[in-house]
């Protein structure tokens, strides 16, 4: 997948509209016309329309972070994806009663699973041409970006150093990243029951690594498709007992292990990654880190010496490879900080830790997919450009993402619109343990900006300040 930053195509897509250019871009658009009243970015009384202060705009947005940065995603004109699978062998009852009589016989049974797309959209603002990148005065310094603005799957969307221009350049980049920030909150909790309007969301991990699995077709319950769920019930992980977290993992990668090398797959070719939520990762490498009895006290009357260096030096290598072992191999580790979490337990804040199989046998098994808007609208945008001159629609990101103008008399606004969808072909070989918790030290980690949970770190002023002369806010130099 072309990994080009939404918010710089968004800009180069719609450059056009700017400048205020017949056809191209603007050609047959409508927008309200009614653009808000408040000032832009450094003009007079806009939040940053001031001669005080440095050109260096901090960042202390947090971003996004988490699996989507090694999954596999792939454009496709299908409107839903089907996958068969070969669930049970039916043998009728009763051996054979003579020597010509009949034998038992089998039969086939097949489940097939479907996947539709999501759909949702950001837009900007509704902006006024010949407003944007004017200064109060000459002493306004433009911003330039101390940090990145990045998506879920790690893609700069502002780099460092990057000249926050004017009020296009940051609705276009704010879209960009609020788009991104939906697909990976999708990319978890995704749940066509909350499908209303235009808005679609796809089924997320929460659903798709789940039992209760069903034939599309006829609605027959197919176990034999149901993921492998394990119930920690809101405790906290431990190096040995009932809650030895070590012998949790062993469990989940030994019913893969079966389940894919009887039926016909070698499970030393899985790429599997344990995923969890940062809050939870310090305390699996610690007990995890202690597990064994060569390392830590064990409970009851047999007692071993503790090795502290040891222990030490072990927890501190799961946290710099970001991988854990299991049964002799090294699983790699993904902090992912929009899965799902709950606060007010007695241990703690809990969540999900999911097992995710991306690829065995040299399938890839466990993919995205998204509308290719170039398949599927590509040659009718090719032909609005040649009959008319132009097409209110761009086209970024291999096909990902669609990008719409309304423009009216030079008044416009953008959209962003995206169609996704996961795919798991083998949901048998996908796990999660649930309600796993950490009392974690001090304040959890903040949630992510936009996010709206529990733990969001935000606030700050949505305009600028009053002028004075010679005052603080120093507008009138």
């Amino acid at each position: 997948m072309d990994e080009s930053k939404l918010a710089q195509e968004l800009a180069k897509a719609l450059a056009p509209l700017v400048g205020g250019q017949s056809g191209g871009y603007a050609y047959g658009q409508k927008a309200s016309g009614t653009p808000g009243t408040a000032p832009y970015l450094y003009s007079e009384g806009g939040l940053f329309g001031r001669c005080d202060g440095s050109s260096t705009l901090i960042n202390a947005l947090v971003g996004p972070m988490g699996f989507e940065k090694v999954m596999t995603w792939l454009g496709t004109d299908t409107e839903k994806e089907f996958v068969d699978a070969w669930t049970d062998i039916v043998i009728t009852s009763g051996e054979q009663s003579a020597v010509c009589g009949n034998c038992q016989t089998a039969s086939m049974r097949a489940c097939a699973q479907f996947y539709c797309f999501g759909r949702f959209c950001r837009q900007t603002q509704e902006l006024q041409f010949d407003r944007i990148g004017t200064r109060a005065n000459s002493g306004v310094p433009i911003k330039s970006l101390f940090g990145s603005i990045t998506g879920p799957m790690g893609e700069v969307l502002v780099p460092q150093g990057a000249a926050i221009s004017d009020d296009f350049y940051t609705q276009t980049a704010m879209v960009a990243y609020a788009l991104r920030l939906r697909n990976g909150q999708l990319l978890w909790s995704g749940n066509p029951i909350n499908n209303a309007g235009a808005y679609s969301e796809h089924n997320g991990f929460q659903a798709i690594v789940n039992t209760g699995k069903f034939d599309a077709y006829t609605q027959i319950a197919c176990d034999a498709l149901d993921s492998f769920l394990l119930n920690f019930a809101n405790n906290a992980p431990t190096a040995d007992g009932t809650y030895a977290i070590r012998s949790w993992f062993h469990r989940m990668v030994n019913q893969f292990r079966t389940r894919a090398n009887a039926a016909g797959m070698d499970w030393d070719t899985a790429q599997m990654y344990i995923v969890m939520t940062p809050n939870l990762w310090d305390c699996i490498a610690k007990v995890y880190a202690c597990a064994g009895v060569d390392l830590c006290t064990l409970s009851g009357q047999n007692r071993n010496v503790v090795d502290a260096n040891q222990a030490q030096n072990r927890y501190e290598s799961y946290l710099s490879s970001m991988q854990l072992p299991i049964d002799g191999k090294m699983y790699p580790v993904i902090l992912d900080n929009l899965i799902p979490e709950t606060a007010g337990q007695a241990n703690g804040i809990c969540s999900d830790i999911y097992f995710l199989t991306t690829e065995i046998s040299g399938r890839t098994i466990t993919y995205g997919q998204y509308q290719d808007f170039n398949k599927t609208f590509g040659r009718v945008n090719d032909e609005l450009k040649s009959m008319f001159g132009g097409s209110p629609i761009a086209i970024t990101d291999n096909g990902r993402y669609a990008v719409i103008m309304d423009n009216s008399r030079g008044c416009f606004d953008v959209q962003a619109l995206v169609k996704p969808r996961i795919v798991a072909e083998m949901p048998q070989l996908l796990g999660r343990i649930r309600n796993v918790c950490c009392n974690v030290l001090g304040e959890p980690f903040p949630d992510v900006t936009g996010s709206g949970r529990v733990y969001e770190k935000g606030g700050g002023r949505s305009i600028g300040t009053v002028s004075t002369l010679y005052g603080i806010s120093g507008a009138n130099c």
